[in-house]
Parts: C-alpha cells; sequence; structure tokens
C-alpha cells in the first residue's frame, strides 16, 4: 500500500461511518485483530493507507478524492469484522466539511438501524424520510410520546420497528420474528390498544414511524 499524495486544499472526501455488532465480548487483542483486519481491506479497496479510527464496535474513516466504494467493500468487511456490518456512505465537498459529513453519516446508521433496515450499505437517499421525521422540531415531543406506553414492553417495540421495516408486510415480519402471522396481529393490536394508533391508517402508520425514530435514533 502507497501512501496517498497530499490532496488539494478543496478536494472532496468520502466519509465512511462503520458499525459493528461482534457476537460476544471481545478481548483487547481480537480487537486489534479485528481492526487490523478492516483497516487492511479499506487500504486494498483504495489503494492508499487511508485515515481512519476504529475501535471493536465501529469507527469513521476518510477518503481524500474519493466519491463512492465498490460493490466488493462491504462484502469484504462482513467477512473481516461482522456479518452484521453496517456502513453509511457520504460525501464532503471539501475537507472543512467532513465534520458535518461525519455526523450525517452517523446519524445514517442510527435511523436505519432505528427504523428497522437490515444491515448493509446506507445511503442518506436510502433514508431520507426516515431522517427528515428524525429531526427534532417543535412537536417532537408529543410525537415520541405516542409511544409512551410501550416504553416496558419491548416485544411490542421491536414488532412495530420490524412492521414498518417490512412495508407492514404481517407475514414477513412474522418471518423475521420467528412468530405466527396470528401472534404478529395480537401484538399490533396490543400496540394500537395502547396507543390509540392505527397502524393500518397511513397518517397514524407515519406518526409512529416518527415517534420511533425520535425516541429510537436519538439513544445512539
Amino acid at each position: 500500500v502507497r501512501p496517498r499524495s497530499r490532496p488539494a486544499p478543496d478536494a472532496p472526501a468520502l466519509v465512511l461511518r462503520l458499525e459493528f455488532t461482534p457476537r460476544g465480548a471481545l478481548g483487547s487483542v481480537a480487537q486489534r485483530r479485528l481492526v487490523r483486519r478492516v483497516q487492511t481491506e479499506l487500504d486494498r479497496e483504495f489503494g492508499a493507507e487511508v485515515p481512519a479510527v476504529l475501535d471493536a464496535r465501529g469507527g469513521f474513516a476518510v477518503v481524500p478524492h474519493a466519491r463512492d466504494v465498490s460493490e466488493g467493500l462491504p462484502g469484504a468487511l462482513r467477512e473481516a469484522a461482522d456479518p452484521g456490518l453496517r456502513l453509511a456512505v457520504t460525501l464532503a465537498p471539501d475537507p472543512a466539511g467532513v465534520p458535518h459529513a461525519a455526523y450525517v453519516a452517523a446519524e445514517i446508521v442510527r435511523v436505519a438501524r432505528a427504523c428497522g433496515r437490515p444491515p448493509g450499505v446506507h445511503r442518506l437517499d436510502d433514508v431520507l424520510l426516515e431522517y427528515h421525521l428524525s429531526r427534532p422540531s417543535d412537536g417532537s415531543d408529543r410525537i415520541a410520546a405516542l409511544l409512551a406506553p410501550l416504553a416496558d414492553r419491548p416485544d411490542l417495540l421491536d414488532t412495530l420497528r420490524t412492521h414498518l421495516g417490512q412495508r407492514q408486510d404481517r407475514r414477513a415480519t412474522a418471518r423475521l420474528l420467528g412468530l405466527h402471522p396470528n401472534s404478529v396481529d395480537n401484538r399490533l393490536a396490543r400496540i394500537t390498544e395502547l396507543t390509540g394508533l392505527d397502524l393500518g391508517a397511513p397518517r397514524d402508520a407515519a406518526l409512529a414511524l416518527a415517534a420511533l425514530l425520535l425516541t429510537t435514533a436519538g439513544r445512539g
């Protein structure tokens, strides 16, 4: 791997947010090996040493001059680190824009996870509506409070997240949760009973999604 030449002052930079969900606690040696494997794949992808801050949970990488990742990078990173890898890709127009691009990348990962999207590559366009709904506003507290009755029911919150992520397909929801479709129906009915939200109504489904994003994405 050759060092990359010094970028022009106004050169764009690709900013990556990586999130791992390793199975079980990793010892210090295993963590260092994981980080080395990920760093090796990043360097191989871009043909130069990639500036990155990584640990066992993920991190950030900044690649001057680059504008996108190859189709093969996510698979290589999954093999090197974690099958449940989430990778957000953003572009900074110049070095001064890197901090904001990193913030957006981190938010993309949090929003994708919060709304039940499967692991993989995430871009802002993939979660554009969800990202917008998760931004604080004058009505945020009131919207988030809609799910307060589910605060001590993680099973119902997980069902809601999965159901919305599967475009309200009860069979797909049941398959992912390992439940019978009738059990999903019972949980959805209980959600409606506790919150007053009818998930079959487009407005209520949008409110449920916004509430879920505001209460979940903000926790990291």
